[in-house]
């Protein structure tokens, strides 16, 4: 945008008054999770995962080599963001949604404050919403992808981290537990390219977890990258086969850090930096471009929606239409689907918000 400096300096303004609604950068979280998720501890007893090799790159090497400069996020300059009709059953946060044809998978979350086990169908187009399965356990603060024709839902949990992996068919039903992550975890982000897998950061044990883990089918994994800065509620997502993880928390501290990891490689590093520090935003790739949406920064929810350029830099792109953290989002064809989140006082939300390229929408 031409004016993104003067956008980016006024946000910072905004959020040197701690005032809500501030505009600055920003899955698959509210700071009502942190204190339940303080004491992590494993799940129940499942058969244990294969684990492959590590084959770990060498964590300091990983934080001084830069990584090699790809094609990058594209060019995005504006999202419209459309409030639909249709909404969920119950207001809901920290819901993992998978894109399944035409259809969005919303699995787990908080729904009315109490973290729940529900499968839900989401036909954006047909503006239809229903239930469509159960998980074997309740989580919330869990990652998801579809691999190998099945919705997985990655550790998460309920009064403490779990590590189970739990699959439900794309088409709906029962789930099942198909195996386990190599230790408990939750408040990680999943970012999958179709055929495989990429856990990322997370809060395990007492501290933020550096590792990146790779599956293919949700049982082996095995470590491909370390992040340079562990962190939890960061935003997630892989543009040009690079890993971009964007802001967080780490030790109990929001970071304002842009990490990039090269999958092909795993060398990690930091190549930018926000205005301000963000966590609980959620990362989505729509027509080539980083976009980060939503989230929170100094205890104030974000309507704003960000684009992440090659070099790490950011730019405002569009707005939501009202602040909100902990929004599920995924694409299906040329649209994002921003579902539920917690709004600017921390209660759930129900709502369905279409993102797609065009003219900004305006600060509401």
């Amino acid at each position: 945008m031409s004016d993104r400096n003067a956008r980016l300096a006024g946000r910072r303004r905004v959020l040197a008054t701690g005032r809500a609604g501030s505009r600055v950068v920003g899955v698959v979280v509210g700071l009502l999770a942190a204190a339940a998720l303080a004491a992590c501890g494993g799940g129940p007893a499942v058969t244990p995962t294969t684990m492959a090799p590590a084959g770990t790159p060498d964590p300091s090497a990983a934080a001084t080599t830069p990584a090699a400069p790809t094609p990058g996020p594209g060019p995005v300059t504006g999202i419209t963001a459309t409030t639909l009709a249709v909404r969920l059953p119950a207001p809901a946060s920290r819901v993992v949604a998978l894109p399944v044809g035409h259809r969005l998978l919303l699995l787990g979350g908080l729904v009315a404050g109490t973290t729940s086990a529900q499968v839900l169908t989401l036909d954006p187009a047909g503006g239809t919403v229903a239930a469509s399965g159960r998980l074997p356990h309740a989580t919330h603060d869990a990652g998801g992808a579809v691999l190998g024709g099945a919705a997985l839902v990655l550790g998460g949990g309920v009064q403490a981290s779990a590590d189970w992996v739990q699959s439900v068919p794309v088409a709906g039903g029962a789930g099942t537990v198909v195996g386990r992550l190599p230790q408990p975890r939750s408040d990680h982000v999943v970012a999958s390219d179709g055929t495989t897998a990429y856990v990322v950061g997370g809060y395990a044990t007492g501290a933020e977890l550096t590792d990146v883990l790779a599956t293919t089918d949700g049982v082996t994994f095995h470590v491909v990258a370390h992040l340079v800065t562990g962190v939890r509620y960061a935003a997630a997502a892989l543009v040009g086969g690079a890993l971009w993880v964007v802001g967080g928390e780490h030790g109990g501290t929001q970071v304002d850090t842009v990490q990039r990891v090269d999958l092909a490689t795993g060398a990690a590093a930091v190549v930018g930096h926000l205005p301000a520090p963000l966590s609980h935003a959620t990362a989505t790739v729509l027509d080539g471009t980083l976009l980060v949406v939503g989230g929170l920064s100094r205890g104030a929810h974000l309507d704003a929606i960000e684009r992440i350029d090659a070099t790490g830099a950011p730019a405002l792109v569009g707005h939501l239409p009202a602040a909100a953290s902990d929004v599920a989002v995924a694409v299906l064809g040329d649209a994002a689907y921003a579902v539920g989140g917690e709004g600017g006082t921390g209660h759930p939300l129900a709502t369905v918000v279409r993102l797609t390229s065009g003219p900004a929408s305006p600060a509401p």
